[in-house]
C-alpha cells in the first residue's frame, strides 16, 4: 500500500508578521495621502512655467567669429550703398565700423542725423543675433579744435562731446532691442586720430602726434568719427 504523503504545512509563520507590517503601512501612507492638500496656485503656475520653457534640451546656439561679424557687417553697408560714409576694419582689439561723423552729427551736435538711421537699422539685427557674444561699444572721436561759443556751454569740452555722440549712437540702438549689457558708450575726444594702431592706443598718443594728426582740413575730417566695436578684447 502506498505512503501517504505528509500534509502541507502552509506559509512560514515570520510571513503572517510581514503582511500586518505591510498592511499597517498602506494604511499609514494612505492617511498621509488624505490628509495632505495640493495648492492649486503652485501647480497652476508650475504647469505655465513647463509650457513656457519647454522643458527638454534647448538647441545649441553657434558663436560666431570675428570673420563672419565683419563679413556680415560689410555685407549690411554694401547693400545700403553706404560705402561713402562707413568703413569696417579689423585689429587685435575687434571688429570696427566707423561712420563719418558729419553723416551722423551736425557739427558741435550729439543728435543724431536722420541719414544714420537707415545704417545702424541695417546693422542692429548683427547686434542682436544670439549667435554674437561680444561686447559693443560705441567710440566718439573729434578733432582737436576746442568747442566755443554756444556750443561750449553744452560741451565744455571734446570729452563731452565725444561722449554724448557715442551716448546717442547707444541710446537708439537700445531702443531698437539691442540687449543695453552688450553696449558701452566712450568718448575720446581727440586723443586717437584715426589710423592710430591698437599698440599705440593702448600706450597712448602722445600730445605731439595729436597735433600732428590734425595738422589739415583732411585730417581732421577724418579724425571727427563715431566707431562701433564689436570687442575680441576688454
Amino acid at each position: 500500500m502506498p505512503k501517504a504523503p505528509p500534509p502541507d504545512e502552509g506559509l512560514p509563520e515570520w510571513f503572517s508578521t510581514f503582511a500586518d507590517m505591510m498592511t499597517l503601512l498602506m494604511t499609514f501612507f494612505v492617511l498621509l495621502f488624505s490628509m495632505a492638500t495640493l495648492d492649486p496656485v503652485k501647480m497652476a503656475d508650475l504647469a505655465a512655467s513647463m509650457q513656457e520653457n519647454k522643458i527638454g534640451p534647448k538647441p545649441r546656439i553657434r558663436i560666431k567669429s570675428q570673420s563672419e561679424i565683419k563679413k556680415e557687417l560689410k555685407e549690411a553697408i554694401q547693400q545700403m550703398d553706404m560705402e561713402q560714409f562707413a568703413k569696417v576694419t579689423s585689429s587685435p582689439k575687434g571688429t570696427t565700423i566707423t561712420i563719418d561723423s558729419q553723416f551722423a552729427f551736425e557739427i558741435g551736435s550729439a543728435d543724431l542725423k536722420t541719414g544714420i538711421f537707415p545704417l545702424l537699422d541695417s546693422i542692429i539685427p548683427i547686434m542682436k543675433d544670439q549667435g554674437n557674444r561680444y561686447p559693443i561699444a560705441v567710440e566718439g572721436h573729434t578733432d582737436n579744435l576746442p568747442t566755443s561759443g554756444s556750443i561750449a556751454l553744452r560741451y565744455p569740452s571734446n570729452w563731452e562731446l565725444s561722449s554724448a555722440r557715442a551716448s546717442s549712437v547707444v541710446r537708439y540702438c537700445i531702443r531698437k532691442g539691442v540687449p543695453a549689457g552688450k553696449m558701452r558708450a566712450v568718448g575720446f575726444a581727440d586723443q586717437i586720430p584715426y589710423g592710430t594702431s591698437w599698440a599705440q592706443t593702448r600706450i597712448g598718443v602722445t600730445p605731439e602726434d595729436v597735433i600732428a594728426e590734425n595738422a589739415t582740413v583732411e585730417l581732421r575730417f577724418n579724425n571727427r568719427r563715431v566707431e562701433i566695436s564689436f570687442l575680441a578684447v576688454g
